[in-house]
Order: C-alpha cells, then sequence, then structure tokens
C-alpha cells in the first residue's frame, strides 16, 4: 500500500469477487419480479428453480444419505485399451466420441440405469470462440454416450458466475445441447449457497468439509468435462479444478491453500471419467476471459483424471509438476501423475 492506495482492492480476483455480489443482488430483484422453470425443457435444481434460490433459504434434502470419502471402483480394465485417448481432429464432438472409445467406451464407465453428473465448464457467458466453457458439441456427445450405454438418468449440473444460470447456459450454447441431447440441467447463480450438503472430507489436507450438491453425492457416475484453460489463481483450469463447480459455497475454498483444497476436493468427489476440451484452449486471463486463445484441436478422455489433467498441461507448454494440486492429486492416489507410463492412444 502507497500513500492509502492498496493495489490489492483493485486486482483480477477483487474485481470478480465484487461482480459476483452485485450478480447475486440484481438476481435477486429479478427474482422478485418473476420467478419459474427455465424454458425449452430443462429442469432447475431445488424444484423452484436457481433463480429463485436467491431469495429463499432452504434445508438440505432429509433422504440424502452421502457416503464421505467413499472412492468409486476404477472400471474394469479390458486387456488391449488405453489408459489415456488423445482425438485430433476439427469436430470436437467427434473427437469426444474417439476419445472415450479409445479408453474402452463409455460402457465400460456407465451401466443400464445408473444414474450420471456430468460437470462441464459452463459458468461463463462467452460462446466457443471465448473458450471459457466447454464447447456444447463435447457435452452434448458425452450425454449422447451415457445414454446409448443405458443410463437412467442424466444430470448436467455446474454453478454460474457472472449471470443467471439460465442466460450463461443459453449464451456459451450448452443449454440448447442438453436439451437436444434429452439430459437435464441443474444449476446454480452466483450467489446460491443452499443446496448443497455439508460433507465431511475425510483425507482432507487443507479443507476437510465442503457443500456438496446432493445430486453429485447421489450419482453412480460422475463425468468432469472441462474445457481446457488457463486460471489466474489455479494456473490452468483442467479436469480437477472443474469440481469447485459442485461446491454450494464456490468462495470457500480460496479460504485454504487453493491447490491443496482442489485435490482434497477430488478426493470426495472422484470422477469416474475425465472428457477434457481442448478443442479451443484460453491461453491467459483465465477462467473468465476475454483473453488470447489457440485452436489444440484436441480432445483427452481418461479415468485417471490426474493423468489427463498432465497431459492436458502440455498443451499449454507446461508439466504436471508446474501445477500443484495436480502434484497433490498424484499424492492423494488420485491417479498417475506422469502421463507416458499409461497406454496412451492417439486417434
Amino acid at each position: 500500500m502507497k500513500d492509502g492506495f492498496d493495489p490489492e482492492l483493485f486486482s483480477r480476483e477483487s474485481i470478480e469477487r465484487a461482480a459476483r455480489a452485485f450478480s447475486c443482488e440484481v438476481e435477486r430483484r429479478a427474482f422478485l419480479h418473476k420467478a419459474g422453470k427455465w424454458t425449452g425443457g430443462l429442469l432447475l435444481a431445488a424444484s423452484l428453480g436457481s433463480i429463485a434460490s436467491c431469495a429463499r433459504k432452504s434445508s438440505s434434502p432429509a433422504t440424502t444419505k452421502p457416503a464421505p470419502g467413499t472412492v468409486p471402483a476404477a472400471p474394469t480394465a479390458v486387456p488391449g485399451q488405453a489408459d489415456l485417448g488423445i482425438a485430433s481432429g476439427q469436430n470436437p464432438g467427434e473427437l469426444a466420441r474417439r476419445a472415450v472409445d479409445a479408453v474402452g467406451g463409455m460402457a465400460r464407465f456407465v451401466k443400464p440405469g445408473n444414474m450420471v453428473v456430468i460437470k462441464p465448464n459452463a459458468s461463463f457467458l462467452d460462446g466457443i470462440s471465448g473458450a471459457t466453457s466447454t464447447h456444447p458439441e463435447v457435452v452434448s456427445q458425452v450425454i449422447a454416450m451415457c445414454r446409448e450405454a443405458g443410463a437412467g438418468r442424466v444430470i448436467v449440473m455446474d454453478h454460474c458466475l457472472p449471470a443467471s444460470p439460465e442466460a450463461c447456459f443459453r449464451a456459451n450454447g450448452i443449454g440448447e445441447a442438453v436439451k437436444r441431447a434429452g439430459a437435464e440441467v441443474i444449476a446454480f447463480g452466483p450467489c446460491e449457497k443452499d443446496h448443497g450438503v455439508d460433507t465431511e472430507i475425510p483425507g482432507g489436507v487443507a479443507m476437510k468439509r465442503a457443500g456438496i450438491y446432493p445430486e453429485v453425492l447421489q450419482a453412480d457416475v460422475v463425468i468432469t468435462v472441462p474445457k481446457a484453460k488457463h486460471h489466474g489463481s489455479a494456473g490452468l483450469s483442467l479436469g480437477m479444478k472443474n469440481f469447485i463447480g459442485v461446491t454450494a459455497d464456490m468462495g470457500n475454498i480460496h479460504n485454504f491453500d487453493l491447490h491443496q483444497s482442489i485435490a482434497d476436493l477430488n478426493t470426495l468427489v472422484r470422477p469416474t471419467l475425465s472428457v477434457i476440451d481442448a478443442s479451443i484452449i484460453l491461453l491467459d486471463r483465465g477462467p473468465g476471459g476475454p483473453g488470447p486463445t489457440r485452436a489444440a484441436g484436441k480432445v483427452i478422455a481418461s479415468p485417471d483424471v490426474v493423468a489427463a489433467d498432465g497431459y492436458a498441461c502440455t498443451l499449454f507448454g507446461m508439466k504436471a509438476s508446474d501445477v500443484p494440486h495436480i502434484v497433490y492429486g498424484g499424492r492423494a492416489g488420485l491417479g498417475e501423475i506422469d502421463f507416458n507410463k499409461l497406454k496412451v492412444a492417439e486417434v
């Protein structure tokens, strides 16, 4: 601080926090005028809808019975299949399918009747070219593959930041893609903090508890489908970082060591599958941009979230060891930090 001026007050993160607080008040006032479900068949969380959440308090469902710290068994490996699938080309939806097929196909991960939660990056208003949100066709193809595998219920879930869920999902195109693929949306606005279930993280080092959305705790299969992008605080936002969006109070994780807390969260909400959209990547000024982008033309799939993130680092000229939360994830037994030790299929 010099002459009474504190530059931290005007940092990007401080400005973003202030914008979110303002957005909550705008969202609350908008609800007082009009509340209800989204149009187009998309379902909102907590029955009355995410947009309503800032104007009311709600309790967690009494029927929720989370199993804190339960780690799902690794999907059964098939001889000859890859541990890490990397698809390259121009069509992001086709790339998603090829990458998942390379690691055994969606039927390896999703069984008939399963409840599946898909967590994309859907928090921002930018369209495809902005590279802040997962490409809609990647989300659509992941849903389609889950349906083909016999999933009983498929939910696409996120916590939106600069605006209402309705506005974000419309602007980034994910809402229409979900509707077309026949899944549900459960999403929350920037001020929603009530829907989460306060859950212990038994293996937590920095963060011991978190408010997790009950649908995530109840799911048979959780799939992280992030956009590969720069992040001002976490270095990169990939499959592990993506799970901050399943916490009801996203700001709380910043009260602890961010990188260790990301790893802690992943020990609780451990993904069955990671499908990283690197069709276009955001190189700087993430997570919300605008910033420089590059058409990397890839989609990465793996049941090993650490290995998938490790490979994605190379698209930014980085190594997994450059991103502490990936290192901590490897130490926590979440996956293999050196993807070169695994069987990699480039398709």
